[in-house]
């Protein structure tokens, strides 16, 4: 591989690495030859290479298809101005070396995606109808790093699902900046600025990713109460001076499920915002691997403690948000059931949070309240609750975990405040483990006696009565 060394002006890492990729593709050789080529005359704008050899080996120099592929040196060592591997995703960052947070280069790109193949079996004993279908749930492409300084982080993620057809869609698309560290000197993640299209810092359930759900997907309750995605910017960090720091985010967004909302002057938002606040805190042992189950079997117990709150009001000419809110426990819209003379509402909902995770054992709990007000006297306040209780034992250390939840909606939403009414979902499964995360197998039952959603996610529509069977295949790199 000699020849390599006449190309001062290129990193010597990059050409052989380069090389490398061509030869590991098993590609004829006049292709390779050709690509090559066509790489360095891309590169150089030439075909002269200055006074330099051929770029491409001579014949002898070529390894055999069958055999281990060797070189004179290794093709990324520590002095190399570029890392190429997997690292939780596959890398490419200005230096290999142990921080990828080198100030003095820079610049990173994290690749990673995990997909969710799920088969799911409605046996409905009400007026819907049995479902029984194989559907691609998610399917994420994502793309994270930082640019300039690594106080300047970046995430993509793009989504395809079978619900979507063959859209490919920006799920989350957001920019931080560490001002806390970049301007005043202090530890990162102290203060943050943080804008784009992202979850919006409420509820746990939603904080969590899709990736590491014990359960096929999230409880009834959770995706009643939902704040789901939005176009938002917001602050977010850490308390200081504290042995256990209490984390905290706020956001100030386009309001309720607004995510995949179009924007500007469509006419499917109004012109209100909502504001959205999260705090959480882990008041004992370090919380280890999994937002939810403990792959560490800590010794010594972990707990999480989580609040949030979130505010907006909501008029008619927002066609996206009036017709999103439900009622309990029928999961009708609550647009269809009020007097057209209501035209505009206020919605506060609040959430807390509790977890723990001891010797394989974890148990999960967020509770939800709403008060929807503000109906020009037309009907009085609504006010309904919920919550979901999620408990995960591993039976064989990372690897075989039983399942159990119960979730509940309760309210007079429905009634328009009347009477109360309440809607519950019982579940048992049991999740197998191949590689934690990267390669799990879900299996689950679940008992609804009366939806308050319409999830294509949870596979719920709203007046479903009956059992429910997931079986999800989960795979990512």
């Amino acid at each position: 591989m000699e020849e390599f060394n006449d190309y001062a002006e290129y990193p010597k890492s990059i050409v052989v690495a380069y090389f490398r990729l061509l030869v590991a593709m098993k590609l004829s050789q006049p292709l390779t030859k050709f690509l090559f080529f066509a790489a360095m005359v891309f590169v150089h704008g030439d075909t002269s290479f200055g006074e330099t050899a051929s770029p491409i080996p001579p014949q002898d120099k070529w390894v055999d298809w069958s055999d281990p592929i060797e070189f004179d040196e290794p093709p990324l060592d520590a002095s190399s101005p570029i890392r190429v591997g997997y690292d939780d995703g596959f890398v490419i960052s200005s230096r290999r070396n142990f921080d990828l947070g080198d100030e003095t280069f820079p610049y990173s790109l994290r690749i990673n995606g995990w997909g969710q193949l799920r088969h799911t079996v409605l046996d409905s004993r009400g007026d819907n109808r049995d479902l029984n279908q194989l559907q691609l749930k998610r399917a994420r492409l994502i793309l994270s790093g930082h640019a300039f300084t690594t106080d300047f982080r970046y995430l993509i993620q793009f989504d395809g699902r079978s619900s979507a057809s063959d859209q490919l869609r920006i799920l989350d698309y957001y920019l931080t900046y560490d001002l806390g560290h970049a301007l005043w000197g202090l530890d990162s993640d102290t203060v943050g600025f943080k804008a784009g299209l992202y979850k919006m810092p409420f509820t746990l359930a939603r904080q969590i990713s899709g990736k590491q759900f014990q359960f096929a997907d999230r409880s009834m309750a959770s995706e009643f109460f939902d704040v789901n995605r939005s176009l938002a910017w917001g602050l977010y960090g850490k308390t200081s001076g504290l042995e256990k720091p209490i984390y905290w985010e706020m956001a100030l967004f386009n309001g309720l499920v607004t995510g995949g909302a179009d924007t500007g002057s469509s006419g499917t938002l109004d012109n209100n915002n909502a504001i959205a606040t999260r705090l959480t805190w882990y008041p004992l042992d370090h919380w280890g691997a999994g937002d939810l189950a403990d792959f560490d079997i800590h010794q010594s117990l972990a707990m999480r403690f989580g609040a949030g709150v979130a505010f907006t009001d909501i008029e008619r000419i927002g066609s996206t948000e009036f017709s999103s809110v439900r009622v309990a426990d029928s999961g009708q819209t609550l647009a269809s059931l009020m007097p057209l003379r209501v035209n505009e509402y206020s919605v506060a909902l609040y959430a807390m949070d509790a977890s723990l995770k001891y010797q394989g054992l974890s148990l999960a709990s967020e509770y939800y309240f709403r008060n929807l007000s503000g109906f020009n006297g037309q009907f009085p306040d609504l006010f309904d609750f919920g919550f979901w209780l999620q408990a995960g034992m591993f039976v064989v250390p990372e690897k075989f975990e039983l399942l159990a939840r119960w979730s509940r909606v309760n309210g007079n939403s429905g009634t328009l405040g009347g009477a109360d009414q309440s809607s519950d979902e019982m579940a048992v499964g049991v999740a197998r483990y191949f590689r934690d995360q990267n390669a799990k197998l879900t299996i689950d039952a679940t008992y609804l006696n009366g939806a308050t959603v319409n999830s294509s996610a949870l596979d719920i529509s709203p007046g479903d009565l009956g059992w429910l069977f997931r079986t999800q295949l989960q795979f990512s790199f």
